[in-house]
């Protein structure tokens, strides 16, 4: 079941968020290298983005590029998307 739009408004996210490395001053999401490759940090809860091996990782980055990486909370601000129930990908 998906969640309604009244049980998002107290869905938090918590991201790690930086300029990217090559000095560009666009500012994303930052990823982790997991054995699969490279994912955007982000999570539900402040805990698991604070874990250490995640809080050493992040400090290695910024200090390899010379660039601030900040973890941040999102809260919910509204939908602007949504599909349809049972909506299969075109």
């Amino acid at each position: 079941m998906r969640p309604q739009p009244e049980r998002l408004k107290a869905v938090e996210l918590y991201a790690w968020v930086g300029e990217d490395e090559l000095g560009s001053g666009v500012i994303g999401l930052k990823q982790g290298r997991v054995p699969a490759g490279y994912i955007p940090m982000v999570a539900t809860t402040e805990e698991k983005m604070k874990r250490e091996f995640l809080m050493v990782a992040m400090s290695t980055q910024a200090a390899t590029y010379g660039r601030k990486i900040y973890l941040c909370r999102f809260r919910f601000d509204g939908v602007v998307w949504a599909t349809h129930e049972g909506e299969a990908p075109a």
